[in-house]
């Protein structure tokens, strides 16, 4: 039982938990050979290129008993003989030692880092948390009516004005929900609970949304095996309904349609990241009579395994797709621009100092002529965003920001938002998984951070700044780890 990093099986296995990865090789055959190599491979690839993304859901004892029964069930000769193994051991170790098991997430999460960092992990991670403070106000903290442990609110924000989403994938066994809240005089209130209109158990509904004006995205990309769906919202005087259900002309199982979406005006686009052996799509939607497909987006060097798609976002006639596992998980980021024919590719993204495993293109974000792209890993995991501008020659970066206090596994860049001429970067790993959000400006000498955000209760482990909506000066961004996995989402004046 053998996986590529860009087959279909090997991509899911990629965002399940490192713990159900070593599940699954104990099911490899008997055969010691056959076994031996399943296990050798699981190493190479897991130190190579790919992530176990979702392990970051676990949180305090229960990360450190996850990390003790994965390591328990690995073959000794293996945890012997590899470094990564001996490094993930000590890891563990330590943090017995200093009861910070908060930041185990940090090793083995989406929102943090991935594998081929723990060779040097034990030595690399700060025992004491970083003590900054928080920078500007908090408006509002927001939760759903019916929000429980395990929900994780946060997941996903979005904000439009005064209107803003949230996402709550975990909700109802995995079918997710996503809350709309409202800003009336200076308070924000919820106005609206919403699900798709066939959404089950596991179909993770509110994994990603989007927000333009009346009109909300939901996507939900493990529904119907996961091909996955996108629920369009539109806000009426009776509240908010769902007006049309989207997918892809050549949808099919495993595509994971709506892992990213985005909105500008009444045009919709949604990410299938694993579609075509996981080269990834972009599909593009507009509203005139209906909300009809109207393009179908691939880069122009598109590989298998490329995963393009993996985040998107639009503004107006531009829109930047990541493709966050391209060239040995470097990853680039690609810029399509509306005319008269069509959504046509003008420009390839990457960073200046991009190299393999970085992940530039995990998240993005466009606002005018300006695009921004995150490389989360960059750096021994202390993250870079990357900012460029559309001149006349073309698209190019005209700066590299990262926090001023960012060190290794902070995972800055983890997410990104901007906004005319305010950009801001999550940073979930920093201070012990507490998270932090920085915010920079761009003045007539250039870009320069000038805030450094938490939430007001914000603790160790609850990976604030996972997710940022960003609208003129105001922010919303979620922490889906506080209060025991329950989630929250900030309001905050940027």
């Amino acid at each position: 039982m053998t996986h590529s990093c860009s087959s279909p099986e090997y991509v899911r296995l990629a965002f399940t938990p490192l713990r159900s990865q070593v599940q699954v090789l104990q099911r490899a055959p008997t055969e010691s050979g056959a076994r031996n190599a399943s296990w050798s491979q699981f190493c190479a690839h897991n130190r190579g290129c790919c992530s176990a993304h979702n392990s970051w859901r676990a949180s305090g004892s229960l990360q450190l008993k996850m990390a003790e029964e994965t390591l328990a069930m690995l073959p000794r000769g293996l945890r012997a003989d590899n470094d990564v193994l001996e490094a993930f051991e000590a890891f563990i170790d330590d943090r017995r030692g200093h009861m910070r098991t908060s930041q185990l997430a940090t090793l083995v999460a989406a929102a943090a880092i991935s594998l081929p960092l723990l060779a040097y992990t034990a030595s690399a991670v700060d025992a004491s948390p970083h003590t900054a403070p928080a920078v500007g106000k908090q408006l509002a903290e927001l939760r759903g009516s019916g929000t429980v442990a395990g929900d994780s609110v946060g997941f996903a924000t979005a904000i439009s004005g005064t209107t803003a989403i949230v996402g709550a994938y975990e909700h109802a066994k995995g079918a997710g929900v996503a809350y709309i809240f409202k800003m009336t005089g200076s308070t924000w209130n919820q106005v609206a609970e919403l699900q798709g209109s066939d959404t089950v158990a596991g179909d993770e509904f509110g994994s990603a949304v989007a927000i333009s004006d009346t009109t909300a995205v939901v996507g939900a990309g493990d529904h119907a095996g996961h091909a996955g769906r996108a629920y369009v919202f539109t806000k009426t005087a009776a509240g908010w309904k769902q007006v049309a259900e989207l997918k892809g002309g050549d949808t099919v199982a495993g595509d994971y349609f709506g892992w990213s979406v985005s909105t500008s005006g009444t045009t919709v686009a949604v990410g299938a990241y694993g579609h075509a052996k996981s080269s990834g799509r972009v599909y593009v939607f507009s509203e005139s009579t209906g909300w009809k497909q109207i393009a179908e987006l691939k880069c122009a060097d598109t590989l298998a395994g490329d995963q393009f798609g993996s985040a998107v976002a639009i503004s107006g006639t531009t829109m930047v797709a990541g493709a966050t596992s391209r060239a040995a998980s470097a990853g680039r980021a690609y810029v399509f621009t509306k005319t008269v024919a069509g959504w046509k590719q003008t420009a390839k993204l990457e960073g200046s100092d991009t190299a393999a495993g970085d992940h530039f293109g995990w998240s993005v974000g466009v606002s005018g002529t300006t695009a921004i792209v995150g490389g989360f890993l960059h750096a021994k995991g202390a993250g870079r965003a990357y900012v460029f501008t559309e001149t006349p020659g073309g698209w190019r970066q005209v700066v590299e920001l990262k926090g001023k206090d960012t060190i290794g596994l902070d995972g800055f860049g983890i997410s990104v938002g901007i906004s005319a001429a305010t950009a801001v970067v999550g940073a979930t790993g920093h201070a012990g998984g507490a998270g932090r959000v920085y915010v920079f400006t761009k003045s007539p000498s250039g870009w320069k951070q000038v805030a450094e955000l938490k939430g007001s209760d914000t603790a160790p482990g609850d990976e604030f700044g996972f997710s940022i909506g960003i609208s003129g000066t105001t922010a919303v961004v979620g922490a889906p780890l506080h209060a025991a996995h329950a989630g929250l989402a900030y309001v905050l004046d940027v």
